[in-house]
C-alpha cells in the first residue's frame, strides 16, 4: 500500500487496509486498532473467504498490519512486519487462540519448549479415552488401539517425534509393535508372491520387483541388495546380493514360476537331465559369472566390491512331485558355485521368517 498523508484519521487507515485485501471472495470484515500510536501502529482485520459459487462461508484470515506515522512521511506500511494467519486447512487460528488462552490461564508457567496444542474438545475426548481403556478388557482395548491407529495422520508427525515416543516408551509395548507391525508387512508380501506364483502367465517383472522391494525373502543370510545392475558390458543382471557372513557377492536370476517339471527323466539309464529353461538359465548364469570375474579388477576399483569367487542363485519353476525335487537336490550337489531354487522354497524361506516372528510374538503374550 502506498503511504498517506500524515492528517489522515487511524479510522481513515483502517479503511485503507480493509480495501487493500485484494480477494474478490470476501464476506465479513472486522477490524481493531491493536496499538495506538503515538508513531507505532498495529491494525488485526479479520475477514470472511467464501465459497465463489455459493457465496457461504470457506474460512477466516486474520492480517495484522504494522503502519509508522511520521511527519516528514506520514503513515508508511511495514509488510515486513505485517503477518497473515488463515483457518483452511492449518488450523493456524484455533492454535493461536489456545496458545495465548492457555498461556494466559498459567498452563505453561516454568516449562519452557515446543508445545502441539490440542483444542479443549479434543483433550476431553482423550480423557474420556483413556478413562474408558482402564476399565476394558483385552479385546476392548485392542478395539481402541485399532480406531486410534486407523485415524492417525502419520503425514503431520515428524519421524523424529515417533522415534522419541517409542524410546521414552514402555519397551514391551515398543517391542510388541515393532514385531507385529513387520509380521503385518511380511505376511502381505509373502501372499503376494503367493498370488503372483501361482497366477497363469505371470511375466518376470512383476516378481522381480515384488523381490526388488523385499530382499528379506531371499534369506537372512544376505546383508544387503546392491542397486547396481549393471557390472560389465552388455550384462543387466536382475539382482547382486551381499552376503553377511563373509560379504561375498551373489548374482540372482529370476525366471518364471512354470508349472512345467524342471527335469526330464530319461527311462533308458533312470537319470534326470534339467528342461530346456533350466538349462537355458545354467548358461546364461555361467555367462554373468565369467564375465563379472574377468573384470574383476575393474569393479573393484570403481565399486569396492571383490566378485571373487562370485556364487549365483536361479530361481525358476516349482517343486513338482518327489522325485522332482530329489532330482533338483542331486543336480545342486553336483553345481559350482551355482544354485537353483524353486518359487515353491521362496515361500518356504518367507514361511520360515514368518515363523521367527510369531515365535517372538508368543513368547511375549
Amino acid at each position: 500500500m502506498t503511504p498517506l498523508p500524515y492528517p489522515t484519521s487511524l479510522d481513515d487507515v483502517v479503511v485503507k487496509i480493509e480495501a487493500s485485501i485484494g480477494n474478490p471472495n470476501l464476506g465479513e470484515k472486522i477490524s481493531v486498532v491493536l496499538k495506538n500510536g503515538p508513531r507505532a501502529f498495529r491494525i488485526a482485520t479479520l475477514y470472511q473467504i467464501v465459497h465463489p459459487e455459493t457465496n457461504t462461508h470457506h474460512h477466516w484470515c486474520l492480517k495484522i498490519s504494522s503502519v509508522d506515522r511520521t511527519k516528514s512521511k506520514g503513515w508508511t506500511f511495514k509488510p515486513d512486519k505485517s503477518v497473515s494467519l488463515d483457518d483452511d486447512g492449518s488450523r493456524e487460528l484455533d492454535v493461536l487462540a489456545d496458545l495465548i488462552q492457555r498461556t494466559r490461564s498459567g498452563d505453561f508457567t516454568d516449562r519452557s519448549g515446543e508445545y502441539r496444542l490440542v483444542p479443549a474438545r479434543e483433550v476431553d475426548g482423550i480423557k474420556a479415552l483413556l478413562r474408558a481403556s482402564k476399565g476394558a478388557d483385552s479385546g476392548q482395548r485392542m478395539r481402541i488401539v485399532r480406531a486410534v491407529l486407523d485415524n492417525l495422520d502419520v503425514s503431520t508427525v515428524p519421524p523424529a517425534e515417533w522415534s522419541s515416543i517409542f524410546a521414552e516408551g514402555s519397551e514391551d509395548v515398543r517391542r510388541m509393535i515393532a514385531v507385529s507391525a513387520r509380521l503385518a508387512d511380511y505376511r502381505k508380501v509373502r501372499d503376494e508372491l503367493a498370488a503372483l506364483v501361482g497366477a497363469e502367465g505371470v511375466g518376470e517383472t512383476k516378481l522381480q520387483n515384488l523381490l526388488s522391494d523385499n530382499p528379506w525373502l531371499f534369506g537372512s543370510e544376505y546383508s544387503e541388495l546392491l542397486p547396481r545392475r549393471n557390472w560389465t558390458r552388455d550384462q543387466n543382471l536382475d539382482f547382486m546380493l551381499r552376503r553377511t557372513a563373509d560379504d561375498y557377492l551373489e548374482i540372482v536370476e529370476i525366471k518364471t514360476p512354470f508349472a512345467q517339471p524342471l527335469f526330464r527323466h530319461d527311462r533308458s539309464h533312470n537319470s534326470y537331465a534339467p528342461c530346456a529353461q533350466l538349462a537355458d538359465a545354467i548358461g546364461q548364469v555361467i555367462r554373468y559369472v565369467e564375465e563379472t570375474e574377468r573384470d574383476r579388477d575393474s569393479i573393484i576399483a570403481h565399486d569396492s566390491c571383490d566378485p571373487l569367487k562370485i556364487r549365483a542363485r536361479i530361481i525358476i519353476g516349482r517343486d513338482g512331485d518327489a522325485n522332482q525335487r530329489i532330482a533338483l537336490r542331486e543336480f545342486n550337489g553336483h553345481l559350482h558355485r551355482i544354485e537353483v531354487l524353486t518359487f515353491d522354497q521362496l515361500l518356504r524361506i518367507a514361511d520360515r521368517v514368518l515363523s521367527l516372528f510369531e515365535e517372538k510374538l508368543a513368547a511375549k503374550a
